[in-house]
């Protein structure tokens, strides 16, 4: 049998997970240039030109006084012909739980700035003294670059309407709209639907204060209300980035990331 143990946090919630679109509030469908498309628009890693390393801790509300935390490492390699593929792992949860996660990705090029992306998740669910459950997930994305400045990108995550035990996990549609007037500077607008819940918004953006030294982020979602806060820097191929998350009722949440192109 499997039950949770957490109340108000539902499974596998937090697998869209990444320090940079966490400090845009996780308006990221339609930027996705980087490996953290793996978890918001897998489509996005075909315009990925660069072997990618990236990892984070994130203290989920502080703790919630159990310590509970995500963690994740990714990988994504572009190749000549066929796309960008990635792999990542992710653990979330304290002592008494661990949801656990391995997705496979892979977006690439059906014509000129738009790309199809579509993405393999294992769930893997552990409760001390409940046992454990397994299940597989499947998305699908699109993103495309128009008009110059504009890009737009649509996100299906678990189509196939995985169950773990009796517990249905996370069946979410992404849209999202983006504007990027130069290099450096990323506005992005997002609208999520799951199905039983509230249509939630979300708006980011990204700035470049001082060229490959300093970012600046933030933005705001709706369902509920929670804003977020992030800064990026790094010396040549090493980023090292921060988020910060707002929530109305329980603590802030923290992600701390580090990011390598090789």
């Amino acid at each position: 049998m499997i039950v949770l143990v957490v109340p108000g946090y539902a499974l596998f919630e937090d697998n869209q997970s990444g320090v940079r679109a966490e400090g845009m509030a996780g308006s990221f469908t339609a930027v996705a240039d980087d490996l953290s498309a793996i978890d918001f628009n897998p489509a996005g890693l075909a315009f990925v030109k660069e072997k990618q390393f990236q990892g984070f801790y994130k203290l989920l509300y502080g703790g919630a006084g159990a310590n509970l935390h995500t963690i994740q490492v990714g990988v994504g390699v572009p190749s000549r012909r066929l796309g960008s593929f990635a792999v990542r792992i992710q653990e979330t949860g304290f002592e008494l739980q661990s949801q656990r996660s391995l997705k496979l990705a892979h977006g690439f090029q059906l014509a000129e700035g738009l790309a199809f992306g579509y993405g393999i998740n294992g769930y893997n669910l552990f409760q001390q003294d409940f046992g454990q459950g397994f299940a597989l997930g499947l998305d699908l994305s699109l993103f495309t670059r128009f008009a110059r400045f504009w890009s737009a990108g649509f996100y299906a995550h678990n189509i196939n309407m995985p169950r773990i035990g009796g517990s249905e996990l996370p069946q979410v549609l992404f849209g999202g709209l983006g504007f990027s007037p130069r290099p450096g500077i990323q506005s992005a607008l997002q609208v999520a639907k799951e199905p039983g819940q509230r249509t939630q918004f979300a708006f980011g953006q990204e700035f470049e204060v001082i060229p490959q030294y300093l970012m600046l982020r933030a933005g705001v979602q709706t369902e509920p209300i929670r804003f977020a806060f992030g800064l990026g820097t790094g010396i040549k191929n090493i980023g090292i980035d921060y988020a910060l998350i707002t929530h109305p009722v329980l603590t802030l949440t923290h992600n701390f990331g580090i990011r390598v192109n090789f």
